[in-house]
């Protein structure tokens, strides 16, 4: 058995064994069960969280045989999924979090001012749909309030001139201290992350609608993913950095009246719409990994950001790119959590997958090396996984006990395809 084999056994009979304790029983405004973070998150249900942990135990569950695993998870898969639908507002927005005592702690329902849960629902619904979890019965009575989530969005957050979606807030945000929209101005920042993921979840919801019969919301949908897809490669891709980037919507004509001349700027328009943020961050490749970009444009990607002084380092890739100023890995950042430069096993995993999809084998395989020795070295020296880790030396820097999406580690592999 190769090195690789026996680090992600360890990797994954702890998964496997730890798992469990973050499987939690119905309490207080969480009325079914459900899975948590772990760690310093454990009594809590997140929303982007939830559906990785839920994806990577399936998966290992599945490749290693076991129905027994699956069958006990899915009641707190099912439960995950109806906890969040339970506390939907009435204009069809989610919590991003939902704790036993608070059921909307940001106060997603309140105000359209406030951030909501990011797009996951459909995703997590496909996912439970692909495992036999939800019949007819669940989708029928409920691809209505999916469509109002998504609306809810369009309605909140949709910066028409540009067809992308913006942060209404600098918190919530998932990726927290992205410096794109961390610390900027509100309703400002359309980030690649937010769009790509609401891409995936219009993808999502399409195949659902087909199921439940609702073909009109599947055309409707497919046509708003495809909207975003010409969105972002219009506004976000960079010839010049090679790269897609979020970008800044502020962007307005401003007629000031002058006390001489009257009007001011008025021929003056600004019609580009937008700016981009070129900030080099791991999210840059979510449009590659969501099927956007062409394969010359992701080559250069790879050759002009996937490197050592930039985004690649000997213990998998960072957050943020290392030239970037804000570059600060080694920072323990409770709340916001620290994604300056860290790095966390889901952005690894998503960068793996874009290498393996493209046909970057001896890369993915050097990544997926690096991720499961970092997190085989953290267990032996630790006896547990770390919310997020150090590109530069490989130490756990904050979040002790924390399982959630590092349960991904799981389905890294070593594949053979040809080298692109």
């Amino acid at each position: 058995m190769s090195t690789f084999d026996e680090q992600k056994t360890t990797v994954i009979d702890f998964i496997t064994n730890t798992f469990p304790d973050t499987m939690k029983e119905p309490c207080g405004c969480l009325k079914h069960p459900y899975v948590s973070p772990g760690g310093p998150y454990a009594q809590t249900l997140w929303d982007w969280d939830s559906y990785w942990t839920l994806l990577a135990i399936f998966n290992i569950s599945e490749q290693q045989g076991d129905s027994e695993a699956i069958k006990k998870l899915a009641p707190y898969a099912r439960g995950t999924f109806f906890n969040f639908l339970d506390h939907q507002g009435s204009d069809g927005a989610l919590p991003i979090l939902i704790q036993p005592d608070d059921s909307d702690p940001f106060d997603c329902l309140i105000s359209s001012d406030n951030n909501m849960a990011k797009p996951f629902i459909a995703q997590m619904g496909l996912l439970l749909l692909k495992h036999s979890l939800l019949k007819f019965e669940d989708l029928n009575e409920n691809i209505y309030r999916l469509r109002s989530f998504h609306q809810c969005y369009e309605k909140r957050y949709l910066h028409s001139e540009t067809g992308l979606m913006f942060w209404a807030k600098d918190w919530g945000l998932g990726v927290d201290d992205d410096p794109a929209a961390w610390g900027r101005p509100e309703k400002s920042c359309a980030t690649v992350f937010l769009n790509i993921f609401l891409y995936r979840d219009y993808q999502a919801a399409a195949e659902l609608s087909e199921f439940c019969g609702r073909t009109d919301y599947a055309k409707e949908y497919h046509e708003k993913a495809n909207r975003i897809a010409d969105s972002l490669q219009k506004y976000c891709w960079d010839n010049r950095e090679k790269s897609f980037f979020s970008i800044d919507v502020q962007c307005k004509t401003n007629i000031s009246q002058h006390r001489l001349w009257g009007s001011l700027n008025f021929k003056l328009d600004t019609f580009w719409n937008c700016l981009k943020l070129k900030i080099l961050s791991w999210s840059c490749i979510l449009p590659f990994w969501a099927g956007i970009g062409t394969e010359e444009q992701f080559d250069a990607f790879v050759k002009e950001n996937l490197v050592e002084d930039r985004l690649w380092s000997d213990f998998g890739v960072r957050s943020l790119s290392k030239d970037e100023s804000m570059y600060a890995p080694e920072v323990s950042r409770g709340n916001p959590s620290n994604w300056l430069g860290p790095i966390w096993i889901v952005a690894n995993y998503i960068v793996w997958d874009t290498l393996k999809q493209r046909g970057y084998t001896s890369k993915a395989n050097e990544l997926a090396k690096n991720i499961v020795a970092l997190l085989a070295s953290d267990l032996k020296t630790n006896g547990m996984f770390h919310e997020y880790y150090s590109p530069e030396s490989g130490r756990g820097v904050c979040g002790e006990n924390f399982m959630s999406w590092n349960a991904l580690a799981g389905l890294f592999d070593q594949i053979c395809l040809d080298e692109n």
